[in-house]
């Protein structure tokens, strides 16, 4: 059955990553006042996701190509996926973040893209892209990879939403209102 399937290789992959990957990234976005998150295509929803819970919990957090996003500086971070690493725009986003001082904080595929050359990525997922086929997984294109984007988002966010007795009502005051 593919949903079988499907979770075998969430439990493969999540395997993989670390406990102190998962802390490092707290760790990043505890140390900045602002957090911008870019991506595109199905990786840019799973961090416009991650973007939502940030607010959610009481971070000012943005997406980068919103009206609304200001420019990013000294103190922020932002929040780069890419599962080929060679997604124009996404390396292109990190690099014009960092000539600013902007911390970036990187996942992707490929240890071998241009995105990883130009900044070490925090967590690298074996998964397939558009561009490459993975042993890793049997599903199209980079399935798995937005996947694990959104369990490592909420890993991540549920660690962070764990350190207050409250933090559940805080963010449910904090969901929109207006929907």
């Amino acid at each position: 059955m593919e949903l079988l399937d499907i979770n075998t290789e969430l439990k493969s992959a999540s395997a993989q990553i670390t406990e102190g990957q998962i802390e490092m990234f707290i760790k990043e976005i505890k140390k900045h006042d602002r957090i911008f998150v870019y991506g595109t295509g199905r990786s840019g929803l799973m961090l416009k996701a991650l973007a939502m819970r940030l607010m959610q919990i009481g971070y000012q957090s943005y997406v980068v190509g919103e009206t609304t996003t200001p420019s990013v500086g000294t103190d922020d971070l932002l929040i780069v996926a890419s599962a080929s690493g060679e997604t124009g725009s996404v390396c292109s986003a990190a690099d014009d973040a960092a000539k600013q001082g902007t911390d970036v904080l990187v996942i992707t595929g490929s240890q071998e893209s241009t995105l990883s050359r130009n900044h070490k990525p925090l967590i690298q997922i074996d998964a397939a892209t558009k561009f490459s086929e993975s042993k890793a997984s049997i599903q199209p294109l980079g399935s798995l990879f937005e996947q694990m984007l959104l369990m490592i988002f909420d890993a991540v966010i549920l660690k962070m939403s764990m350190e207050n007795e409250d933090t559940n009502k805080k963010m449910a005051q904090r969901h929109a209102s207006i929907e």
